[in-house]
């Protein structure tokens, strides 16, 4: 399955094409990084962040008028949010084939600790990997290291490993 990739100019730059392979190599997808057609929209300032639904909103009005089948993932560098929720990591919305990825809280300097680009891209890939999932209709595991376990804390992200487990990784195949 091809994954269409849009990269937003905010988004860290020069780390596309490993991302890209790393993501290829822990699910059977084929992604293609294309330019950006979207503007970031979706801000909300009384809580400083981007709503993330808005986003998801934007990218489901591109697939219908560009006439895109292939699954979108967008990253972007904005804080995300949407109603009932603090803040987010990311958003699938499976129905439509649609994903936003967020780097704002990935990143050590969110929480004012030294930068540290391996641990920002560790946690894009596997964050990334997680909503691609929910785009191969994965649900949330149980188990803590999976990539599909729900990342609510910063400390969760790090915890995970770049794989699935048994259970996710025969879902794949069996959707597949």
């Amino acid at each position: 399955m091809e994954l269409l990739i849009f990269w937003d100019s905010g988004a860290p730059a020069g780390i596309q094409a490993s991302f890209c392979r790393e993501l290829a190599a822990l699910l059977p997808v084929v992604p293609r990084l294309c330019e950006n057609p979207l503007l970031v929209t979706g801000y909300r300032p009384e809580r400083r962040q981007t709503d993330a639904s808005v986003l998801l909103d934007s990218l489901d009005i591109y697939k219908r008028r560009s006439g895109v089948c292939d699954p979108i993932l967008l990253v972007v560098s904005e804080d995300l949010c949407r109603d009932g929720d603090e803040y987010l990591f990311g958003l699938a919305r499976p129905e439509t084939g649609n994903a936003v990825v967020s780097t704002s809280r990935l990143a050590n300097a969110h929480y004012g600790l030294p930068p540290d680009e391996e641990e920002l891209f560790d946690r894009l890939v596997k964050e990334a990997a997680h909503e691609v999932g929910h785009l191969l209709s994965l649900a949330h595991c149980r188990c803590r290291e999976c990539i599909m376990y729900n990342p609510l804390t910063l400390e969760d992200l790090t915890r995970q490993k770049r794989w699935l487990c048994p259970v996710c990784r025969e879902q794949v195949r069996s959707v597949l």
